[in-house]
């Protein structure tokens, strides 16, 4: 119930609660009965439906983001990455702005801004005479982080609006999928120095698992006497984890050259942290010289680029993951359908797989029925046409 406060200079202070308590003013007046008119009038405004209390949204993005960031349920990988994109982008400029007053032409310009500055290189160095600007994709990464941190102030009620959606970046360009040829993939493979790296190279290209999949996979799911690989694991280079990307298990066929230079190691312990700290009941595969997972980014520039270099195939840009298009690319041109490959590969959605559609050889059999001659003629589909001289203009 609102209620007035007389104060030493003889006004009166209209006074009312909110609705978690708090005591608030609804300001000095001359008389009592305008104080208590004006704290009845606010506070049947606090306790209408939908009511914000207009303070909140001078909560600090700062003070937000020590709320916001321990509620997030995100990979540990991920937050070790978003955690520098706050640190080093994020916090130097809106660590001290209300979340209320975060307007979206300021992070439009914010959003510009770091894609026109000249960046430092890997020496920590600015050079001036030729700049070195961040990538589209890299900006988007840095705000993306700003957006969930202000989305989930909107589901907070601290602020209205999400000003940080729809900010207006060039396009992201993603690098199309390189796919080998069986002799471009014999030509690099040969180029390939050391025997147990040749081994994971071809294990990849012949059975379409993602790296972070091989190099999580361990000795009691590698069935060689059944020609048979079970994917139950993922690793990010930290830790393993009890499912691959999609979350099903999958089951692959092996065939005897993806694994003919493959030395299985020693049935030990992996070594590696298991997500839940479950017991690790084999070692790995595939591990590194020293134990533990293999690095992606050291394979790519100790193995990969080399080899590609050295089978004369530097031009093609290839990564790890476009070994597992490879795969999926020669499964199609021998005509596998594609529910089949979308299987194999761990697709959650067909749709997924349709990027190698184009590589499916085209017959006429199963519309040949369909487009049988209308005018009785017999049904089947001829080799070739006969007379065939070329197109020519109907005059």
């Amino acid at each position: 119930m609102a209620w007035t406060e007389k104060l030493p200079s003889g006004r009166y202070r209209g006074m009312y609660r909110l609705p978690n308590g708090e005591k608030r003013s609804a300001g000095t007046h001359a008389h009592k009965k305008a104080a208590r008119d004006a704290a009845v009038e606010a506070e049947g405004k606090v306790k209408r439906p939908g009511w914000r209390d207009p303070r909140v949204g001078l909560t600090t993005w700062g003070e937000w983001c020590d709320i916001w960031w321990p509620s997030r349920a995100i990979e540990p990988q991920t937050a070790a990455s978003e955690e520098s994109i706050i640190r080093n982008h994020i916090m130097p400029r809106w660590k001290d702005a209300p979340l209320a007053e975060i307007s979206r032409h300021d992070v439009q310009a914010w959003a510009t801004q770091l894609l026109v500055e000249n960046v430092a290189r890997k020496d920590g160095e600015v050079n001036e005479d030729e700049p070195r600007t961040r990538k589209p994709a890299t900006v988007r990464r840095i705000l993306n982080v700003l957006v969930s941190s202000l989305t989930a102030a909107v589901d907070a009620e601290i602020i209205v609006a999400n000003p940080a959606v729809r900010i207006k970046l060039p396009p992201t360009h993603a690098q199309p999928p390189v796919f080998l040829t069986r002799e471009q993939y014999a030509a690099l493979s040969a180029a390939v120095p050391g025997s147990q790296d040749r081994a994971l190279l071809d294990f990849l290209v012949g059975t379409g698992l993602r790296w972070g999949e091989a190099c999580a996979l361990h000795l009691h799911n590698l069935d060689l006497q059944h020609a048979m690989v079970t994917v139950s694991d993922v690793t990010d280079g930290t830790e393993i984890k009890p499912y691959p990307k999609g979350r099903r298990t999958r089951r692959v066929p092996l065939f005897q050259w993806a694994v003919d230079e493959l030395v299985v190691p020693d049935p030990r312990p992996c070594g590696v942290k298991h997500r839940h700290e479950r017991s690790c009941p084999s070692g790995l595969v595939f591990p590194a010289a020293r134990g533990g997972v293999r690095d992606d980014r050291n394979f790519t520039q100790r193995v990969l680029q080399p080899a590609l270099k050295a089978a004369g195939l530097g031009d093609l840009d290839l990564t790890l993951h476009d070994l597992r298009h490879t795969y999926a690319s020669w499964l199609a041109m021998d005509g596998v359908p594609l529910g089949r490959i979308a299987d194999l590969l761990g697709h959650r959605s067909i749709t997924t797989t349709e990027i190698y559609a184009h590589f499916l050889p085209t017959t006429a059999t199963d519309i040949a029925h369909a487009m049988r001659d209308p005018r009785g003629a017999n049904v089947g589909q001829t080799s070739a046409i006969r007379g065939y001289t070329g197109l020519h203009a109907v005059t």
